[in-house]
């Protein structure tokens, strides 16, 4: 049952920023720019929409997943190269607890976690 006129669907604004492209004249201006979209209130219009649309459920639920997905892979990839919000100082001594954790002494932990801080800032 296709949407009718009597549906109470909600009409929502969004709005996203762009830059434009280089070779224009207007070269890196940010514009803004808003847009008008449907959200449904209830079962009953988000399965008139689909009909009416003539959509899958199944590649809905597909194509939300991917998008779940990709999204979940994107935040792991670029988490190593965020910055940490725990500092250097307090990531060594997180270092040194855990070396005493499996067991090895303080002092010779110490000295494990700033031969290998050393070895990798030189091989930078």
């Amino acid at each position: 049952m296709p949407p009718t006129e009597d549906t109470n669907m909600q009409t929502k604004t969004g709005k996203f920023t762009f830059a434009i492209p280089e070779g224009h004249a207007q070269a890196g201006e940010k514009i803004e720019k808003t847009f008008d979209y449907k959200v449904c209130d209830n079962e009953t219009e988000a399965l008139a929409v689909i009909a009416d649309k003539k959509w899958s459920v199944v590649a809905l639920v597909n194509d939300n997943l991917k998008a779940n997905s990709r999204s979940n892979a994107y935040q792991a990839a670029l988490l190593p190269y965020r910055p940490s919000e725990v500092s250097p100082e307090e990531i060594q001594e997180r270092m040194v607890r855990d070396y005493i954790r499996l067991g090895i002494p303080e002092d010779t932990a110490r000295k494990q976690v700033a031969a290998l801080l050393a070895a990798a800032a030189s091989a930078q």
